[in-house]
């Protein structure tokens, strides 16, 4: 088998520029022997020698090819270069001959398409025909989102998709008017940053949110409209989202595999947010078992019309717990997403979900100024302090992520039997990895270490 994975965590169309080069290389979790891995940089050889030595993939039968940089620099994986004739060449010469079995991208995008076809590997991507035609945007909108799950019977928080001012005015003031917070939502943006939320009432915490805003006299909301309106909207091309916000809820998720033969349940977990997503759990933990069994339900429910729409590839339903026990459902990510890597391969091939309920996984998304020299200095001092990860047992810590050479952060995996134990780990992590931390990038003393400059 020879599969192409290509690390492409964007959409140029979609999103503002973001610098994602470390948080793709992700995708080395995902590799088998035969693969090609197309990445924007290459990534950092201790990183690739230490996830293949916990996967079992053999490093030597993997290769990195990396496009010259394109019109957004070399961060991002643009259409430009994935259909530059020199990387076409260089992949070609990859090959060697050799059939490209499956294209395995991060995010459905044209480009990808594209590039099947010039390798003419059509046959190797799922769901080409729906990506050629931008249909990655379908299955990632916030708007088409509520038509599909208002559609199917998916329980979501009263609101509208709103396509003017005027509309947002009216489903803004309604919400109000019933006592209830608000939260507007940009249709395309990630992780809770494009989202702001709106009350009557001032001390709400914007929990998945970049703000919180407290609204007052009749004017208040036409103002805020006014002024945010432009950007909510990318000046007019996208519909606004405006639902009710429940404060103190609980953020789950359930991620599904849809294939031509149907749709097959990946996992489930909690996103803890402070304010935005700041780790996962994976399984979700504490769920009555009818709640459990809605979230996966209902999840696999808005499966059933993408995988009508041609859409092939992994989806994520996210949900919130009400405080009075109400699951509703408030977007979908049809792409790979950061916490695919966490339940289907660290979860599932080093924890051992798949086969038992006995672990649990934690992941750190942001460290909060965790950080390490270097990659190779951070695995040895998980190794000197006990911490690592150890197959025997199905416990310990793994790096889940490469480090990011902007800060130096670097995303750590908790595998335990409980929660309780999980937590045991986080004093011992701070101790290395915190600021001042022995094995951080600043000294005991706070400064910064001179050889990471």
């Amino acid at each position: 088998m020879t599969r192409l994975l290509i690390g492409n965590d964007f959409n140029e169309d979609l999103f503002t520029r973001i610098a994602a080069s470390w948080s793709v290389q992700r995708l080395a979790w995902f590799a088998q022997d035969g693969d090609l891995l197309i990445l924007p940089v290459r990534p950092e050889e201790d990183f690739l020698s230490y996830v293949t030595s916990l996967t079992g993939t053999r490093r030597s039968a993997i290769e990195v090819v990396v496009p010259a940089a394109g019109r957004a620099g070399e961060d991002l994986l643009t259409a430009d270069r994935l259909a530059d004739p020199a990387f076409l060449t260089a992949l070609r010469r990859a090959l060697a001959g050799r059939p490209v079995t499956e294209v395995l991208a991060l995010w459905p995008d044209s480009s990808v398409a594209t590039l099947a076809r010039a390798l003419g590997a059509e046959h190797a991507l799922p769901g080409l025909g729906f990506a050629a035609q931008g249909g990655g945007a379908l299955a990632n909108s916030k708007a088409v989102f509520r038509a599909l799950a208002a559609g199917c019977g998916v329980p979501i928080p009263a609101g509208a998709v709103c396509t003017t001012p005027e509309r947002a005015a009216s489903a803004i003031t309604e919400l109000l008017d019933a006592d209830a917070p608000v939260v507007v939502k940009q249709d395309y943006s990630l992780g809770g940053k494009g989202n702001e939320i709106l009350s009557r009432i001032p001390g709400i915490q914007p929990i998945g949110a970049r703000r919180a805003l407290t609204l007052t006299g009749t004017s208040g909301v036409g103002d805020y409209l006014d002024e945010r309106w432009a950007e909510l909207s990318r000046n007019g091309r996208d519909p606004v989202v405006v639902e009710r916000y429940y404060p103190g809820s609980t953020s789950l998720f359930a991620e599904y595999l849809i294939t031509d033969n149907g749709v097959e349940f990946g996992g489930t977990g909690e996103m803890i947010m402070a304010p935005l997503a700041k780790a996962q759990v994976v399984p979700a933990q504490g769920l009555k078992p009818d709640t459990a069994a809605e979230l996966v339900e209902h999840g696999r429910r808005l499966c059933v019309p993408l995988h009508a729409m041609g859409y092939r590839g992994r989806l994520s339903a996210d949900a919130i717990l009400s405080h009075d026990g109400e699951l509703f459902f408030t977007e979908y990510n049809g792409r790979v997403t950061m916490s695919t890597h966490t339940y289907a391969v660290v979860g599932a091939r080093l924890a051992g979900l798949e086969h038992t309920d006995d672990r649990v996984v934690v992941e750190r998304i942001w460290p909060d100024g965790w950080s390490a020299r270097s990659f190779a200095s951070a695995v040895a001092a998980l190794s000197e302090a006990g911490l690592a990860y150890d197959p025997s047992t199905r416990t310990g810590v793994v790096f889940s992520s490469a480090l990011d050479l902007r800060d130096h952060s670097i995303m750590q995996c908790v595998i335990a039997e409980d929660m309780r134990r999980a937590a045991a780990y986080e004093p011992r992590l701070e101790e290395l990895f915190g600021p001042g931390g022995t094995a951080s990038r600043t000294d005991p003393t706070g400064k910064e270490n001179a050889a990471c400059s």
